[in-house]
């Protein structure tokens, strides 16, 4: 996987941008992601200010993987998301935050594939549907063979849980 990265040293003060493209390769990397395959445009801009360095991610792109938890069907799922981070040098290793960076003294780029992949991820819904303005209607036969088999099991109470029932 190629590894995506931002120049964090050297800079002069002002914005620095850079921009990537990610694509299905980006993910093979990541064995236990939601999101497989989608076309992802990465922007990222260092705003250097005297001794103050701050990064922002910005994500646009579509999901191309996800299936709809109603009807099973493939759904296209676009994303939009910006994240905003402060970068502070550190003298040893130190665990990043959500909103902080940790950079040794010395380090002169910044790895943000890790980054990036947590921000897609973190932008696909808990509940994943078809919307009807965009993507069309769920599946209909398969809503329908669904609710068929939904329907048809009736709940026979186990007799023996039948005298907790009284308690009631």
């Amino acid at each position: 996987m190629p590894k995506h990265w931002i120049r964090i040293a050297g800079l002069k003060e002002g914005e620095h941008g850079q921009e990537f493209e990610i694509k299905d390769k980006f993910f093979q990397a990541y064995e236990y992601s939601d999101v497989k395959t989608g076309n992802f445009i990465v922007n990222t801009l260092v705003v250097i200010r005297g001794l103050d360095r701050k990064l922002t991610i910005n994500i646009e792109g579509i999901i191309t993987n996800l299936l709809c938890d109603n009807c099973a069907r493939k759904l296209e799922w676009p994303i939009s998301i910006i994240s905003n981070f402060v970068i502070k040098e550190s003298e040893k290793e130190m665990e990043s935050t959500d909103e902080v960076i940790y950079v040794l003294a010395n380090q002169h780029q910044l790895i943000i594939n890790q980054l990036i992949f947590e921000m897609i991820n973190l932008a696909i819904p808990s509940k994943r549907a078809h919307n009807k303005s965009e993507e069309g209607e769920c599946d209909k036969e398969m809503l329908e063979l669904m609710e068929k088999y939904a329907t048809n099991k009736k709940q026979e109470i186990d007799p023996r849980w039948e005298g907790l029932n009284k308690l009631k």
